[in-house]
């Protein structure tokens, strides 16, 4: 607005437009496994997530957390969507699960968040976490006994019972290939013995055989039993026990005998 030099007035108007871009919003979902181990045949694994905004002005709200697993994460644990998350700001939750598999396996999960801005933008982000299945040596207990265990001098038949139980915390099954006697030698084919023979977690194994254990009064015998093999994963076990006999002393016995030619004898 003004005037010319003749005290006209004169004015006029135009304008000028500027137009504020959106920015794209960003969401992080960031996924992590405690403990990222567990021995076989698996244990208790806390998965926990979370949901950064990494957007610079924008909030975001979260509608879905699911997992490639566990499904939808509404409810599980402590999570909870939806969830508005302001610029910046983030939103965490966990979920304990149990985490079960065979030595060397790998369990990956994968976590996936999404949701809006508050543009009405969609955003998503996904993260995984890795959980391995770790091997656990076998274990396994013999035992021998011997029945009876004193025989008398100079000696008698003992039966010998061997068992072999699988105490191997995981769920490997054993095998056993070898079981042998100090004294008596390989057991297969001994009795009801034979290997090979696959005992599953928690059971057991039993056989016997019967030997003439012999000796003079106060002797003992004492021969030990071995079994050998290995669990599926090709891990050898083995443990051994003994068993003792002793040789008991016998007393002595006689019997004496008189005779007398004839009965009887004249005066």
């Amino acid at each position: 607005s003004g005037v010319d030099d003749d005290g006209n007035p004169v004015s006029d108007d135009d304008d000028a437009v500027v137009t504020i871009n959106d920015v794209p919003s960003a969401i992080e979902v960031v996924k992590t496994a405690t403990p990222d181990n567990v021995d076989e045949p698996g244990g208790s694994v806390t998965y926990s997530f979370v949901v950064n905004n990494l957007s610079a002005v924008d909030s975001v709200t979260i509608d879905t957390l699911d997992d490639s697993i566990y499904g939808d994460l509404n409810g599980q644990g402590d999570c909870s969507v939806p969830q508005t998350i302001a610029a910046g700001g983030s939103y965490s939750c966990s979920i304990t699960v149990n985490v079960s598999g065979n030595a060397g396996d790998t369990i990956t999960n994968v976590a996936t968040g999404s949701g809006v801005d508050d543009d009405g933008n969609p955003v998503s982000d996904d993260d995984d976490a890795v959980v391995t299945v770790d091997d656990v040596q076998p274990a396994m207990t013999t035992v021998k006994t011997a029945n009876p265990t004193n025989v008398p001098e100079p000696g008698g038949d003992v039966t010998f019972t061997v068992e072999l139980t699988n105490d191997s915390v995981g769920n490997d099954p054993i095998t056993i290939t070898s079981l042998t006697d100090d004294i008596h030698g390989d057991l297969n084919g001994q009795g009801n013995c034979s290997v090979p023979q696959t005992i599953d977690p928690g059971d057991t194994y039993s056989c016997a055989f019967t030997a003439f254990v012999a000796g003079n009064a106060g002797d003992t015998e004492t021969d030990v039993v071995t079994g050998s093999g290995t669990d599926d994963e090709g891990n050898p076990v083995s443990d051994d026990d003994d068993a003792t006999v002793t040789v008991d002393d016998v007393q002595p016995a006689m019997t004496t005998v008189k005779t007398a030619d004839r009965k009887s004898v004249v005066e």
